[in-house]
């Protein structure tokens, strides 16, 4: 048991791994709030009531709830590559009564969604966790339909924290382009728009 633990505790705190399901919990904390808070990034997207919006590892659901009560006459695409961690949201979300959302276990690498089918797409210290970045900001940029956006969004305390420029860089060179950023050096959102 405790060899378990230890090895959890590891996979939380290195580069390049997928943050454990076994830990969600500690997604969930309400101290997160004081980073960003659901509405906070809710404020920050200012979805249209009918957009398509892709959540791209969304872990236990933390902003999910306010994200499918920002389009209700749209639709939260869910997608992780855990199945663990979306089944953790779809309990948090159907207890909600949140009808506007569906699940995709999947890798960013390969979304298996149409191209130019998403209205808003988001990545919140996910990015950092996916080896070959490059191949996903490739994939966000064929599924983001013309004009729509991209959010990424780094915290502090992510073992795969990915810096403001170097993200910039990643998304220009996969096509988007910077419209505006939110935050510091340590917590930022950034936002780039397909053109």
């Amino acid at each position: 048991m405790f060899e378990r633990l230890r090895e959890v505790w590891r996979r939380s705190s290195t580069a390049g791994e997928a943050y454990p399901a076994e830990l969600a919990f500690m997604l969930r904390n309400p101290l997160r709030r004081l980073i960003l808070s659901p509405r906070g990034m809710v404020r920050r997207l200012d979805p249209a009531p009918t957009d398509r919006v892709l959540e791209v590892g969304p872990g236990p659901g933390y902003f999910s709830l306010e994200l499918a009560q920002a389009v209700p006459r749209g639709m939260l695409l869910l997608m992780d590559l855990q199945p663990a961690m979306l089944a953790k949201a779809r309990t948090r979300l159907s207890r909600a009564r949140a009808r506007n959302v569906r699940y995709q276990a999947a890798d960013a690498r390969a979304l298996p969604y149409a191209e130019a089918s998403i209205d808003l797409a988001l990545l919140v210290a996910v990015l950092g966790e996916v080896p070959d970045k490059k191949a996903a900001l490739a994939e966000l940029y064929r599924v983001v339909r013309p004009g729509g956006r991209l959010n990424l969004t780094e915290q502090p305390g992510d073992a795969d924290f990915i810096s403001l420029a170097e993200i910039t860089a990643l998304a220009e060179q996969a096509g988007f382009q910077a419209t505006r950023h939110w935050g510091g050096r340590s917590n930022y959102s950034a936002e780039f728009r397909r053109p």
